[in-house]
């Protein structure tokens, strides 16, 4: 968790160092390019998550996301689609204007949306590549647009935004306190209810300010802020139904259940164990992965699924001796994970050979094993290096490392 806030504050540290020593100004020639979709559209490979991966394809990068039969993949100048069958493209959209460098991608099933140095937003059609909209925010910098039941949300000068994802239209707007005069949404989770729970990092980009969390409870359709609670610095965080499920702040490296709704966050609890590194969450599971004693200090040796209701222990299974879990994933009733070999400096640059485990969320007990090509190790020596689920969808999952170094694995059914 701490390797991923830490990631995070980089990232936003070296960007805000690049508009600060090269400053851009709004530009209103777009320089668009937007290619036709290329033959038929791809169909997903199944619906849901796979059952029993057997079939795996090399990635040519680190996709951004998989949708339907698609991978969409972040470029230097925007954002392309690729054939998860062929490896071909499929559609691109690039931007050629030096004023506006893409800088977010975030993906739905329907719709792709690009955020830009300059402030620009511009929502793109998955089945088409076709332009859909363009909005303005008019604030230079670095954000993240995330996706949250049909809407676009996004940070802007001491606000968070929501968009209509299909024309773009303005929905609401939140504004933050007066101690929050930047703004980078970090998480949106929209719960029943018309309710969102909007996570926000405040004034990351200026060391002298004041940085804390905050988590809003928001109305999806009028944007009223209905209740407002001050955080801990967290960014990992997984959710199940009303189920939050974060670091708890009071107990360093401990979890922290809690319930919320639109009147607001209750603790309800803390998983009882003292180290933790990844964790998911679906259907009443938490499923963490921890440090087995053998190898204190390190993550990833021991997988354990507690119960969201009472934090009773369901089960745990333990990595073979010299190997460990990435961060784990749940869907559709079935635990992902990847399980390698330890690596070291030495490693580095050499091919390792992993496995992919499906197991039964509720139990434990596995259902399929599927025996990975090998992969070029990246740097052992960076702890964000990790060989990990990217992402679930349709029938087809991506494997590959979270710095984005080893190349990219697809594996379906």
């Amino acid at each position: 968790m701490r390797g991923a806030r830490v990631r995070l504050l980089v990232e936003v540290m070296v960007l805000v160092f690049f508009f600060v020593v090269v400053p851009l100004k709004h530009g209103h020639q777009w320089g668009d390019v937007f290619t036709e979709a290329r033959g038929p559209f791809p169909a997903a490979f199944a619906s849901g998550a796979p059952v029993a991966p057997a079939h795996v394809v090399r990635g040519t990068t680190v996709q951004q996301a998989l949708v339907h039969g698609l991978s969409v993949q972040e470029t230097d100048s925007g954002v392309r689609a690729v054939n998860l069958r062929t490896g071909e493209e499929y559609w691109h959209y690039e931007r050629r204007d030096p004023k506006g460098l893409v800088n977010a991608v975030s993906v739905s099933e329907r719709t792709v949306v690009v955020g830009e140095s300059d402030g620009r937003l511009v929502g793109i059609d998955v089945r088409t590549g076709k332009l859909l909209w363009r909005v303005d925010i008019r604030e230079e910098g670095w954000r993240r647009v995330v996706f949250a039941g049909g809407q676009v949300v996004t940070g802007a000068p001491g606000a968070v935004r929501a968009f209509d994802e299909r024309d773009g239209r303005s929905l609401w707007t939140v504004r933050t306190p007066t101690s929050c005069p930047q703004v980078l949404v970090v998480h949106v989770h929209a719960l029943p209810e018309g309710l969102s729970a909007v996570q926000v990092m405040c004034n990351v980009v200026k060391p002298e300010w004041d940085t804390y969390d905050l988590l809003l409870g928001v109305d999806q359709r009028t944007g009223r802020v209905l209740w407002r609670q001050r955080t801990e610095e967290s960014v990992e965080e997984a959710w199940s139904g009303h189920t939050r499920v974060t670091e708890d702040p009071e107990l360093e490296r401990n979890v922290q259940v809690s319930d919320v709704d639109r009147q607001g966050v209750s603790r309800r609890g803390t998983l009882p164990f003292v180290s933790w590194d990844e964790v998911a969450a679906d259907d009443g599971t938490v499923l963490v992965g921890t440090d087995a004693k053998d190898r204190p200090g390190d993550r990833g040796t021991l997988l354990a699924a507690y119960d969201t209701r009472d934090g009773h222990r369901a089960w745990q299974v333990r990595a073979p001796a010299g190997q460990e879990y990435g961060a784990p994933e749940i869907a559709d009733g079935r635990v992902y994970v990847v399980r390698r070999p330890f690596l070291t400096e030495a490693d580095e640059g050499r091919r390792i050979h992993a496995e992919l485990l499906v197991l039964d969320a509720d139990t434990g007990r596995p259902l399929h094993t599927l025996k990975l090509p090998s992969m070029k190790a990246p740097d052992a020596s960076d702890d964000d290096e990790e060989l990990d689920i990217l992402d679930i969808a349709d029938g087809a999952l991506s494997i590959g490392w979270r710095g984005g170094g080893g190349g990219l694995l697809i594996a379906f059914d």
